[in-house]
C-alpha cells in the first residue's frame, strides 16, 4: 500500500504545507461551531441533562471508542513511528466502562444506536482502506478532552458524583495533566512530517465526526439508543478544543 493507506513509514518526500494541528483546527472550524450549537451542548454543560440520557450517551460513545481504538492500536502496530501520538493512555474504552458500571449498566449490552453504527462502520472502512483518516477521528476525541473537564465541573452536582470519581472518568481522564498532555498530543502531530494528501485525510475525517457527534445526540434525543422513545430525556455533549468551553465528543 501507499502512504496514504498503510505504508510502513511516512514517505520520505512528505512536506509539511502547513502545521497539521493549525489546518486541522481551520478546516474543521465550521463543522465544530455547528457541533456546539447542537442543542445537546447546552443541556450537558449546564447540568440540565437528564441523568438517563447522560447514561445512554456514555453507551454509544462506548461504541465508538472501541472501534476505533481497536483501530489505532492497529494502525500503529503496522506503523511504530506513530505511537508519538497514538497510546493506551489516550484511550478511552476503560473509563467509558467504568462510568457505565458505576450507573449499573453492562457495557456489553448496550445497542448502538443507528447513527453510532453508521460512525463505526466508516471508522472500521478507513482502517481497511485510509488508516491515516484514523487520526482525524483520533484528534476530534483528544481535543474533546480539554473541554471535557468543564463539563465535569457541571455535570458532577448534578448526577450526585464526586469530582474524577466514576461517572466522570470518561469526561475528565488526566485531571490535571490535561492541559500538559494535549500540548504533548499538538507537538508530537506537529513534528511529523506529513504529506498533503494526508492531512487531507485527517480533516475530512475530522469534519466528520463532528457530524456524526450530531447525529448521535440527536438518535439519543429521540431515544433511538434505548428504544425508549423521546420522553428518556433532552440532551448530548459537543466536542471542545483548547479554545473553547462549550463542550461535545464522540
Amino acid at each position: 500500500m501507499n502512504a496514504t493507506t498503510g505504508s510502513n513509514v511516512i514517505a520520505s518526500d512528505a512536506t509539511p504545507a502547513s502545521d497539521v494541528m493549525e489546518r486541522l483546527r481551520a478546516a474543521t472550524q465550521s463543522a465544530h461551531a455547528a457541533a456546539e450549537a447542537h442543542p445537546f451542548q447546552a443541556a450537558l454543560a449546564s447540568g440540565a441533562l437528564p441523568r438517563g440520557q447522560y447514561i445512554a450517551y456514555l453507551g454509544q460513545l462506548l461504541h465508538v471508542h472501541r472501534a476505533l481504538e481497536r483501530s489505532l492500536r492497529e494502525l500503529v502496530a503496522r506503523r511504530p513511528e506513530l505511537a508519538v501520538v497514538i497510546s493506551d493512555e489516550q484511550f478511552q474504552e476503560p473509563n467509558l466502562r467504568t462510568d457505565l458500571a458505576h450507573f449499573g449498566v453492562d457495557a456489553d449490552q448496550v445497542p448502538p444506536a443507528p447513527a453510532t453504527a453508521a460512525l463505526r462502520a466508516r471508522i472500521e472502512h478507513a482502517a481497511r482502506e485510509t488508516p491515516l483518516a484514523l487520526l482525524g477521528y483520533h484528534y476530534v476525541l483528544e481535543g474533546s478532552k480539554n473541554g471535557g473537564r468543564f463539563i465535569a465541573r457541571r455535570i458532577a452536582p448534578a448526577y450526585g458524583l464526586t469530582a474524577e470519581g466514576p461517572g466522570l472518568r470518561y469526561f475528565d481522564p488526566h485531571g490535571a495533566a490535561q492541559r500538559d498532555k494535549w500540548r504533548a498530543f499538538r507537538e508530537a502531530m506537529s513534528a511529523l512530517p506529513w504529506q498533503e494528501q494526508e492531512q487531507s485525510l485527517m480533516t475530512a475525517s475530522a469534519t466528520e465526526m463532528f457530524a456524526a457527534v450530531s447525529a448521535i445526540g440527536d438518535d439519543v434525543l429521540a431515544g433511538r439508543s434505548t428504544g425508549s422513545g423521546p420522553a428518556a430525556g433532552r440532551g448530548c455533549p459537543v466536542h471542545h478544543d483548547s479554545h473553547r468551553t462549550s463542550a461535545c465528543t464522540p
